[in-house]
């Protein structure tokens, strides 16, 4: 009999068509009860679904969990690894695109493009001085976070926008780092140098709201934030203050702490953002890529061999027992 996978949201069809080469495909109709189905699957590919351990203890069969994407704060990885689930992620299949669409935020956000584009659309062509912007040429651009997408945008920024570049990052090991980025020993040194900065971080305990009202109050007046990470690692009302007192210049956002924002969230109505719907990785080429990455970590599971993508592969080396 073949196993299941319950594909919790769409991925694009390539993925899909790898898996139902070996696998039956589960997708949930619309209202369809999503826990319902998982209680009868070996697999489970999730976006922004969410799997805790009680979803797990009502999934006997569960042997992996792939997620499309990197960012598994939706998935409590602690329990999947005590109960010998993997859990896998698609690595850097969209890291040129979201590290792309930073940049592209850096530069509109910079050069004020969407109030100026609305002022032409309004009849305001002669207001044109108002909305001239800087050049970011010479600039620093401050990186927290030096993995797969923040070293893509230090190059990038260093070597194609002439930019200076420090960074922080804590886990990197900085003998064996040869990117364009300054590395700098703490968040304060970078946020301090800074005239953008940009984040590329995980969502943990150690990074949650890490931009807050203190340390917002390091950066300088012309500073600019863009964020293409997780949304909860800035303290979004501390953030809207700053920005309405003009402490900080403006903000660039594709990621929320609660997704969709409200139509009533600060930062909709904040004068200096630019927002977009968590859409930097989500381009064709992404897709596709992240889709056949999380299908041959889910075939490979369900083999019986190692994830290649596995954030937690002690199941592998008989601390934890993985599911067969």
């Amino acid at each position: 009999m073949k196993p299941t996978v319950l594909l919790a949201e769409s991925i694009a069809p390539c993925g899909v068509d790898l898996l139902e080469r070996e696998c039956k495909c589960l997708v949930p109709a619309a209202g369809k009860d999503v826990a319902a189905l998982l209680s009868r699957a070996d697999a489970v590919v999730v976006r922004l679904l969410e799997v805790r351990d009680e979803d797990m203890e009502s999934a006997p069969r569960l042997k992996v969990i792939a997620k499309h994407g990197v960012g598994v704060d939706n998935v409590d990885v602690e329990a999947a690894t005590r109960r010998g689930i993997a859990v896998t992620i698609t690595g850097s299949a969209n890291s040129n695109a979201v590290a792309e669409h930073t940049l592209a935020l850096m530069l509109a956000l910079i050069r004020q493009t969407e109030a100026a584009c609305q002022a032409v659309r309004e009849g305001r062509f002669h207001e044109r001085d108002r909305y001239s912007g800087v050049e970011l040429a010479g600039k620093t651009l401050g990186i927290v976070g030096l993995g797969r997408i923040g070293s893509r945008v230090a190059r990038k920024a260093a070597l194609g926008l002439e930019m200076k570049v420090c960074a922080y990052d804590p886990l990197l090991d900085h003998g064996q780092y040869d990117g364009p980025a300054e590395l700098v020993p703490s968040l304060e040194d970078v946020l301090r140098r800074c005239d953008v900065l940009s984040l590329h971080v995980p969502l943990t305990r150690d990074t949650h709201e890490m931009i807050n009202a203190s340390t917002l109050a390091l950066l300088k007046p012309h500073c600019r934030i863009i964020n293409t990470s997780r949304g909860a690692v800035i303290d979004e009302a501390a953030l809207a203050r700053a920005l309405h007192d003009g402490a900080v210049a403006g903000a660039a956002l594709d990621v929320f702490a609660e997704e969709p924002p409200s139509p009533d969230h600060p930062l909709c109505h904040t004068p200096g953002t630019l927002l977009s719907p968590h859409l930097a990785g989500a381009t064709p080429e992404a897709r596709d890529r992240m889709s056949k990455t999380v299908a041959e970590n889910v075939l490979a599971v369900l083999r019986g061999e190692r994830a290649p993508d596995a954030l937690n592969p002690e199941i592998y080396d008989g601390s934890e027992a993985p599911r067969g």
